[in-house]
């Protein structure tokens, strides 16, 4: 009875009331702070690169929905190329191949396409979500000289590797100012070699025209490969003189992926092609007939 007493005695003694429990000190506190700060700066870089994979694999997914809408349309109209711009309204290949990509309800807002773009802003004036770039997240819209308004977008189609109506057709793109192309023309340098659409970084401010889809222009519709490609800031365009003279034209791919940007060929393989590339296969692989020989663009 007397041992059965002291046991009880010692266990009362040893067990305290919640208000008198030992917390964590200082120092402790301190330690446990500094380990998950230093789990948060080994993980970080890890989660950003994975977030900038997934962005750039959906950006290229998008193009490539893009590349096969081009192919989609050239399969209805007898194999023809939508025209990449046509000159005085500035319709673009763009608004073309619009029900191909589904979004016929908004190619029925231009109409019998009888004015100009200027005048479609109810068409032109709308986000299509394909053509953008999660990494640009494009935002507002561009309000051009004629009065028009246009949605912006993070993908320009490519009319070659000079001007955007260039001197001679061995520097022609896929797309042409005016006039229709097939996928026959690219019999020498070959679909897997002829970049068909890049990216370009949509404006921020009315004035601005880069990727105004809907807006027949050097930067907003259309680029060429006469400049590298760059990566974090975009590039001037060079705008046309006039709506029917795009000789002078020059839109640059630009993209918000470090140091790279993305093409799609007109066979659909993507790459991603580095900022550093060589100029001379730059220019090279945005031909359609220029006989160039070259190891690769990517």
């Amino acid at each position: 009875m007397g041992d059965i007493s002291v046991n009880r005695a010692i266990r009362l003694q040893t067990i305290r009331p919640a208000c008198c429990r030992r917390g964590l000190t200082l120092v402790e506190i301190l330690v446990v702070v500094g380990v998950i700060g230093l789990l948060l700066v080994v993980l970080m870089p890890s989660c950003q690169r994975s977030n900038g994979y997934s962005r750039r694999a959906n950006c290229s997914s998008n193009m490539r929905n893009v590349s096969m809408a081009v192919h989609g349309y050239t399969g209805q109209n007898g194999e023809a190329i939508p025209v990449g711009v046509y000159k005085s309204s500035r319709f673009t290949a763009q608004s073309a191949i619009l029900p191909q990509l589904e979004m016929a309800n908004i190619q029925k807002l231009f109409g019998t396409f009888a004015g100009t773009a200027d005048t479609s802003s109810k068409a032109t004036s709308k986000k299509i979500p394909i053509y953008n770039c999660p990494s640009d997240y494009p935002q507002g819209t561009y309000s051009s000289p004629g009065g028009g308004t246009y949605a912006r977008s993070s993908f320009v189609f490519c009319f070659g590797a000079d001007t955007m109506e260039p001197r001679t057709k061995h520097d022609q793109g896929v797309f042409r100012v005016g006039a229709t192309s097939s996928f026959d023309t690219m019999a020498v340098d070959g679909t897997s070699n002829t970049v068909m659409v890049s990216e370009t970084i949509s404006g921020k401010t009315p004035a601005d025209p880069s990727g105004a889809w809907g807006y027949g222009e050097a930067g907003s519709s259309g680029y060429t490969h006469k400049n590298p490609p760059r990566s974090g800031t975009g590039l001037a365009p060079i705008l046309a003189r006039s709506a029917t003279d795009f000789s002078n034209a020059v839109g640059t791919a630009s993209s918000m992926h470090p140091g790279l940007v993305n093409v799609m060929y007109a066979d659909h393989h993507g790459a991603q092609v580095s900022t550093e590339i060589d100029p001379a296969i730059w220019r090279a692989i945005a031909t359609t007939d220029g006989h160039e020989q070259y190891e690769s663009g990517e």
